[in-house]
Formats: C-alpha cells, structure tokens, sequence
C-alpha cells in the first residue's frame, strides 16, 4: 500500500457532521464523496469509477472493493466561529440563510462548524496499483478547489493545502480540457467580504438572467445555479482560496451533461465568458 499525506486548513466555516449534526467533524467520507464527484465531473465513466473507487454489479465477476481508502488525523480547531444573526436584506442572505435553517437549525451554532484556520491531516491510502491520469487530476482539483459539507456550492466548507496551494495556471487547463469553465473574481479579503461578495453574484445573476428563486410562493426556475424544489444541486461553483493572508474568489461551472438534469441545462456557460455574464447586485450602489 501507497500513503501520501497533505496539510489542509480549513478556509470558511464548514458545516460537515455525522449522525448527531449538532457537532462538528472532518468525516472521511465527506472527502471521498468529493474526490468521486470530481472524478465523474471530469469525465470518468462508471467503470474506470468502479475500479478505483469499489461498487457492485450484477455480475460477481464486475464487483471491486475500492482501491483507495480515505483517513484524516491531527485535527487541530481553529478559533471558536460565532454563525452571524442572518439579515435577508443581505446579499450574504444566499449564503447564510439556508445553512441557518438546516436540520432546524440546530446547525446554526459554533460547534457544529468546523471554523476557519481548523487544520488537519489528509491521508490518501492506495491499496492496490491502478492506472489513472484521471484520478491525479480529480486528487489535484479537489486539494486546489475543494470543499465539504453544507452549501459547498456557495463558498463554504472551503479549503486549502500546503503542499497544493490553489494555482490558477495549474487548475484551470485540467479544468479547460475536461468541458468546465473557470474565472478569477479577484481579491475579496475577509470571510465576511467574500460571503457578501458570493451572495451579490448569486442575487444579480439570477435576476440577471430571469432565473426565478421565489421558494415563498413555489416559483423557481431551473438553472445552472441549481433548484431547491426539486433538489438539483448547482453546476456553478464559488470558492473562496487563500490570497496572501486573504481570500481570493475563484468560480468554476461544471458541464451541465455531467452535472444536471436536462431542465437545469442552458445552450451556454454563464461562467469564464469574456466579458463575464455574473452579474454583481451591488455594483452601481
């Protein structure tokens, strides 16, 4: 067996837990789920998906057991994180909100939130030998890009890796190459900042492009952004990176084939087009 080990420090509050979701942990099958999301998203089909990552099959003679297995070690917390009393009169609102209302909101409260500068070991463990350019690069995007736990997708449970620090002109070909779309919305400095930064693209985009989100009376429309009526994750991802003592926002879209369901799908990325189609809400304010 093969072990390769990375130091991650986690950049944005976290929202990942186990069966009791009042309390906080770094679960191993969090990051494998992500490591497979990437894995597909790239462009890895179900069988290269199966041989490394296990499945079943109908026949005997098809069924893997996974050829890697997922360990983390020497949590270190950060300092405490108090989550903020929720003002929807804020663009950060589309952060916030529904990670505040999550299980009932017995989420909403410092210890079930890994806090920023939480830091801990990752270890990759290779069973057997196996073959795959994709699965580097899948391990690659997820220590440069990756994130776990509650609303991934809008920038938190972001993280960062020592060894693998976030580098756009490492990123962005293998990224490039497998359909995704990417661009750089610049320096946004600290947590609070990015949040409301995250959450002002969000709100300007969707109005924007008349992508309705009105939960109040049962109206939304299917987009890239994803859909809570009928539970379609987003293709579009905003995530915050280290910058020099900072955060930087970097977002990436998915392609849609890969990611959604043909509702969800739109002729065209709204992501990485010059000049860029995200619209932010506060500009002209």
């Amino acid at each position: 067996m093969k072990t390769d080990t990375y130091s991650l420090t986690v950049l944005t509050p976290c929202f990942c837990s186990g069966a009791n979701q009042a309390i906080a942990e770094i679960r191993p099958s969090a990051i494998r789920g992500q490591l497979r999301w990437w894995f597909r998203a790239l462009g890895g089909d179900r069988f290269a998906e199966r041989e490394i990552f296990g499945g079943i099959a109908r026949q005997e003679a098809d069924i893997r057991s996974s050829a890697i297995i997922i360990r983390v070690s020497d949590i270190t917390p950060g300092p405490p994180w108090q989550p903020p009393r929720v003002d929807q009169n804020n663009p950060s609102s589309y952060v916030w909100f529904f990670a505040s209302r999550s299980a009932d909101g017995i989420r909403w409260k410092s210890e079930a939130v890994l806090s920023p500068g939480t830091c801990f070991k990752l270890h990759v463990i290779r069973r057997r030998a196996f073959a795959s350019s994709l699965f580097e690069k899948a391990l690659a995007c997820f220590l440069a890009l990756g994130s776990v736990g509650l609303r991934a997708t809008r920038g938190l449970g972001a993280m960062s890796c020592k060894e693998h620090p976030f580098r756009m002109d490492t990123v962005e070909p293998i990224l490039r190459n497998s359909g995704f779309a990417i661009e750089d919305q610049g320096a946004t400095g600290n947590l609070d900042a990015t949040v409301k930064k995250i959450g002002a693209l969000v709100k300007g985009t969707r109005k924007d492009k008349g992508w309705r989100n009105d939960l109040k009376h049962g109206e939304e429309t299917p987009s890239p952004m994803g859909t809570s009526i009928t539970r379609q994750t987003s293709a579009i991802y905003f995530r915050p990176v280290e910058d020099g003592g900072g955060l930087r926002l970097i977002v990436f879209e998915a392609p849609h084939d890969r990611i959604l369901d043909e509702s969800s799908r739109k002729p065209s990325k709204t992501v990485g087009q010059r000049p860029s189609q995200l619209v932010d809400a506060n500009v002209g304010k």
